[in-house]
């Protein structure tokens, strides 16, 4: 079964009312189908004046409020088993949104969440309405013949746009510019005047300022000694 594009009612416009867990049952869903198309069939079928039916040779009256509703039938229309139909009809029975009575012919659904129709600009109030919810408490829903229905969509994955991607900041690029340690660490050197002091100007015996050579550290080898002169072999 598909999720429904258009509304269809017996009737110009119907009321509904309801507790909000069942509301909220209702936008789950029943083998990949939203519960509300299941409601939303079945209300397509509710009468709206008394019908008569015939089935294996036998009548029987359909009451305004009601709707025909074998297993058999729902099962196929709805493409599901005969028990997913059942336990789906139960669920609908607990919270309050229809009541089912089996006779050895079929099944009569009342819809016992429908509070009113109208026809005609004529109001008609459902003889099988069953109050579950106060005036100012639950949820109340009016809906007319021949509404669009929104569908559901999963929303697809956005697509990267390769120049977003190739985009960078100036300071990620110089930092991708540094050399890779063994480890695999980025090593950033940062240049510190404490770290690599400079030799100030020293003055000599005339008072003149002279400007020392920088020269580096003089490292002790294996063939050095502590006053600098080279060891003998």
């Amino acid at each position: 079964m598909k999720n429904l594009k258009q509304l269809v009612l017996p009737c110009y416009k119907l009321e509904m009312a309801m507790t909000v867990e069942a509301w909220y049952f209702l936008h789950g869903s029943t083998d990949g189908v939203c519960n509300l198309t299941y409601l939303l069939s079945l209300l397509s079928k509710m009468a709206v004046s008394e019908v008569l039916n015939t089935k294996r040779g036998l009548s029987y009256a359909i009451h305004p409020g009601e709707a025909d509703g074998s297993m058999l039938a729902l099962a196929k229309e709805w493409g599901i088993g005969r028990k997913a139909v059942s336990r789906l009809l139960e669920d609908f029975s607990e919270r309050g949104l229809i009541r089912v009575d089996s006779n050895p012919v079929t099944s009569i659904i009342d819809m016992v969440c429908v509070k009113s129709w109208m026809i005609a600009g004529r109001l008609i109030e459902n003889p099988t309405y069953r109050q579950t919810v106060k005036a100012y408490e639950g949820v109340r829903i009016f809906l007319f013949n021949g509404q669009k229905l929104e569908t559901l969509r999963r929303s697809s994955a956005r697509k990267k746009n390769p120049k977003a991607v190739n985009e960078e900041e100036p300071d990620t690029i110089s930092l991708r510019q540094q050399p890779v340690s063994g480890n695999g660490d980025l090593s950033v050197t940062h240049e510190c005047p404490l770290e690599n002091p400079v030799t100030p100007p020293m003055p000599n015996a005339n008072s003149e300022t002279i400007q020392q050579e920088d020269k580096p550290p003089i490292t002790q080898g294996e063939q050095t000694i502590y006053d600098g002169n080279t060891s003998y072999m």
